[in-house]
């Protein structure tokens, strides 16, 4: 908070549920700028609020997105500025890990694009692809998780595989 100063209030218009971290003592007049400013703004706020609280511990700060298969425009920007700009980023303070249905990325599709771009500044990229989970691993991921023999937590992986047809997420 401290670090952020009056800047904080654009953060906690766009994200309201920060103000239960940071506190409710935000002023909540807004500037008015096009539409254009105001995105440009919250781009650069949230990097900065990202690089300051990738700061405060000495573990990496690790985001998690999900669904990135849905990405938009706007998020692409983000993240592009957040990879490029951030020197947590670069000193190995940040790490993303996202998450996309593969059979709904095309070649053209915006996540491909932020990773071909990132890519290309040196910006190491990794690959997984995961595959579905078989009854018997996910049985023994279930038994092993419910600390249950897996006799026990059978029924219960059969169900589950049949809802979610083996998806490791």
């Amino acid at each position: 908070k401290e670090n952020m100063g009056e800047e904080m209030t654009s953060l906690v218009s766009a994200m309201p549920n920060l103000s239960h971290i940071l506190g409710d003592d935000f002023d909540s007049k807004q500037n008015d700028t096009s539409a254009v400013d105001a995105q440009k703004r919250l781009r650069y706020l949230f990097c900065r609020f990202v690089e300051v609280i990738s700061k405060c511990h000495e573990e990496p700060l690790i985001l998690f997105l999900d669904d990135c298969q849905w990405i938009d425009a706007a998020s692409s920007a983000l993240l592009v500025q957040l990879m490029m700009t951030g020197s947590s980023f670069k000193h190995h303070r940040l790490f993303f890990f996202m998450s996309c249905r593969d059979d709904e990325i095309s070649a053209t599709h915006p996540l491909n694009l932020v990773l071909s771009q990132v890519s290309s500044f040196g910006i190491k990229t990794t690959k997984i692809h995961l595959t579905p989970l078989t009854k018997g691993a996910l049985n023994k991921l279930v038994s092993t998780a419910l600390s249950l023999l897996p006799r026990i937590t059978r029924p219960l992986a059969d169900i589950l595989h049949h809802k979610t047809k083996g998806s490791p997420l």
